[in-house]
């Protein structure tokens, strides 16, 4: 993909700079007041990037929200705020002790409708009454946004040329700024916010982001505990219990503070469903 920051922050591919729909300043927080780790992924619940990098302009968005950069689903990028400077894409957020994302945080939007309107005969569309033909089923990990909770829902799926150049995104502000960790929205607004939902493979992100994958074989951990492990909303045992993992369970590490891990839980198939905090004493 070719993807470099360049010293003023933005984005270039290929030896030159992306396109740049800009935010206002009042739609940011400011210059970062120090350099963010943690990258937040998103959908925009709308048509198209460049929709919604111009709704970021608009003087109706009186929630004054912005990105840093919009991916459409052709791979192309819209850029709106300078990476150096505090995006509003988080708003209320907490996560591993953390509060107030926008300044904790890079924000990458993908355009993408997100969760989707069930129809006649077994059909989905977005809120818009656009047909998604074959949309990704499942459920999502904190309970779908309407009811049944628990359900397999539509969401519509990211395509291969959008993820790539996600990927090569994270991997410049890795690059520049030596982001460690990538959270999904979801997981800083549990509750209030579903993105990237199920349809994007946070795991595998992850790993073609920040590696961590051996050549021999997967990066996998396995959950030695006879009365299993509490698996938490963050670092520390005060914080929620979120599902005990039974003994024998495998997890994929993402980063680790002291002897806390944040792990994806995996299923029989390997397939990340779940994510949180765990005691690293009990992994092996």
């Amino acid at each position: 993909m070719g993807f470099v920051i360049n010293t003023r922050h933005r984005l270039e591919q290929n030896g030159r700079a992306v396109e740049r729909i800009a935010s206002p300043a009042a739609h940011t927080g400011g210059t970062f007041g120090s350099t963010p780790h943690i990258l937040i992924m998103h959908f925009t619940y709308g048509a198209s990037a460049r929709s919604s990098a111009s709704w970021f302009q608009n003087p109706e968005n009186t929630s004054k929200s912005s990105a840093h950069v919009v991916v459409d689903r052709d791979g192309s990028v819209i850029q709106c705020v300078d990476f150096d400077t505090a995006a509003n894409h988080a708003g209320n957020s907490s996560w591993g002790g953390l509060t107030s994302f926008n300044t904790k945080s890079f924000g990458i939007e993908l355009a993408n409708w997100g969760y989707l309107k069930p129809g006649p005969g077994g059909s989905w569309t977005s809120y818009t009454n656009v047909p998604i033909a074959s949309p990704f089923l499942a459920a999502h990990k904190n309970g779908n946004p309407y009811r049944p909770s628990d359900a397999a829902i539509g969401w519509e799926p990211y395509p291969p040329e959008q993820m790539a150049t996600a990927v090569a995104i994270a991997r410049a502000l890795a690059a520049k700024y030596g982001v460690d960790t990538i959270l999904g929205h979801d997981d800083i607004a549990r509750g209030r916010k579903w993105d990237p939902g199920p349809a994007f493979d946070m795991a595998r992100f992850r790993t073609q982001v920040l590696g961590g994958r051996a050549e021999d074989g997967p990066n996998i951990l396995t959950v030695r505990s006879p009365t299993g492990l509490n698996l938490r909303q963050g670092a520390g045992t005060e914080f929620a219990v979120i599902q005990l993992l039974a003994d024998g369970t495998q997890v994929a590490p993402v980063e680790h503070r002291s002897s806390w891990w944040f792990v994806n839980v995996l299923d029989d198939e390997g397939v990340a469903h779940k994510s949180g905090w765990v005691h690293g004493a009990f992994l092996a």
